[in-house]
């Protein structure tokens, strides 16, 4: 028995306005096509739903039986049509994704806000990880796609830049720092640092790069977390080792990065999706947002930068392991 939903909206309605005609005339169809398919479903359902005569339609006993069910079928398809278009035009829905500790502390709260704005019945369900965790698991669960820092390629994925940072010090609002041009990683020695743990992604990099040209770091304080070297930095303990990108000038307003120089280092942040793995409308919509937001970052650090070279000259600093930037 393969009941139509047109057959259901002619039965409710002659239903409602007890004639056919009148039903026909709301549904915008024919009086002899309603007749068929009221015919037709009376077949298909083994019963007789309506006594007709010349002048009117009454329903019989098994019609009033089948009316609540009819309405509700109706009601239940017109549901999912909604949330169906809802979905394809992301207006709901969710968006799971992952995201790097730092990028989801530095980088995501303004993309988070602006998606809200603009689709506040989608619901978000990011997950901060470690930066070593976003290819497995990306691979492993349900989330669409991931944005971090990676290095190299991986097989099945796509690798997108979305922004990149430059390491830098990053240090407190000082007339001396705020003047700074660069700071050179020989300079950087004599100062207090504060750097991420040997094992994190950054730190092997400025490992790797220094080693190469016969030069090793040996920070005051090693840290696990971002936010504990800017919070560090915000104290005055020394000159966070960090990618200018992950200082996020709300939370910490009066600190700001310093291009490192001799070697120049950066660090993209950049969205990561399994091949063949269709993105959702609304995870679209995000990463649309995403892309829209961090490019609006980098021309912002790019013009910032630009403008510390212009401005010429350099500060000499108090030389010593004591000595603080404040």
């Amino acid at each position: 028995m393969n009941v139509t939903l047109r057959q259901l909206r002619v039965f409710t309605g002659v239903y409602r306005t007890r004639s056919i005609t009148r039903a026909a005339r709301e549904l915008g169809i024919t009086q002899s096509a309603a007749s068929l398919l009221i015919q037709q479903l009376e077949a298909q359902l083994g019963v007789k739903l309506f006594d007709r005569s010349t002048r009117s339609v009454q329903p019989t006993l098994a019609a009033d039986e089948a009316f609540a069910a009819a309405e509700r079928m109706l009601s239940d398809a017109q549901g999912l049509s909604r949330r169906m278009r809802d979905l394809a035009q992301a207006r709901a829905g969710r968006v799971v994704f992952l995201a790097s500790a730092g990028t989801a502390s530095a980088l995501l709260p303004p993309v988070l806000a602006k998606f809200r704005t603009g689709h506040p019945d989608i619901e978000i369900d990011m997950r901060d990880v470690a930066a070593d965790d976003l290819v497995p698991r990306l691979s492993t669960t349900d989330a669409e796609f991931a944005i971090g820092s990676v290095e190299g390629e991986f097989a099945d994925m796509t690798i997108e830049t979305l922004t990149s940072g430059r390491l830098s010090a990053i240090g407190r609002r000082t007339a001396d720092f705020a003047a700074r041009r660069s700071l050179t990683w020989d300079e950087l020695v004599q100062l207090p640092t504060i750097a991420m743990r040997s094992e994190t992604r950054i730190r092997m990099q400025i490992d790797q790069a220094l080693s190469a040209q016969g030069k090793r770091l040996d920070p005051t304080y090693e840290v696990t977390l971002i936010n504990t070297a800017l919070a560090m930095t915000a104290q005055g303990l020394g000159l966070a080792i960090l990618p200018a990108t992950m200082l996020p000038p709300d939370q910490f307003p009066t600190l700001i990065a310093t291009p490192l120089v001799r070697p120049a280092l950066t660090r993209p942040v950049s969205l990561l999706q399994c091949q063949g793995r269709t993105l959702s409308p609304a995870a679209q919509a995000f990463v649309a947002t995403a892309r829209a937001v961090l490019a609006g970052r980098t021309h912002r650090h790019q013009a910032d930068f630009a403008e510390l070279f212009e401005r010429g000259g350099s500060l000499s600093w108090r030389r010593g392991r004591d000595s603080n930037p404040r």
